[in-house]
């Protein structure tokens, strides 16, 4: 069988999209402090001068409250154990992709093809603030691929996907 390299370029593309659209997610905290004491939190206000997607910033809102709700914690502005700042952005990246062979007639003719891929990087970081020092306790990092034309659902779906996987391990154990 002969795979032609539009058919190993589709065969990548189907792979790729049957895989999660998150492909990073990092945390790290404060081994100091026990963050199984904490019960409840609240949001920080998202400061005026950075610029922010209004939209995205309810997602990012709704979905951490969904899974912090999971898991126990409840929201109040009421000095609040902890409370959470959120940066999100995106930016457009480029890869190169370099598959070293190609094939011919006469099997491998070597050379090599070589293709350049540019894709938008969206980045979500929560930050968990104590309530009382106001020092930072734990922090939540995801990536992933951003859609530059996608739907209200589809980015609901990103949106989740990333929160949820950001604080599967919070409170740290």
């Amino acid at each position: 069988m002969k795979l032609r390299s539009k058919h190993v370029f589709l065969l990548l593309l189907l792979l790729s999209a049957a895989c999660s659209p998150i492909y990073e997610v990092a945390y790290d905290y404060d081994a100091e402090m026990d963050l199984t004491s904490f019960g409840t939190y609240d949001w920080l206000p998202i400061p005026e001068m950075v610029r922010t997607d209004d939209i995205l910033a309810k997602r990012v809102k709704r979905a951490t409250n969904a899974e912090l709700g999971e898991k126990g914690f409840r929201m109040t502005t009421d000095n609040p154990d902890f409370l959470i700042a959120m940066h999100a952005g995106s930016e457009e990246k480029v890869t190169q992709r370099d598959w070293g062979y190609s094939y011919s007639r006469n099997w491998h003719t070597g050379g090599g093809r070589s293709r350049a891929f540019r894709y938008q990087e969206g980045t979500l970081v929560l930050d968990f603030v104590d309530g009382k020092s106001r020092q930072l306790v734990w922090q939540g990092r995801a990536k992933g691929f951003v859609e530059k034309n996608s739907n209200p659902k589809k980015d609901d779906k990103l949106v989740n996907e990333a929160v949820r996987k950001t604080l599967k391990n919070f409170p740290p154990r």
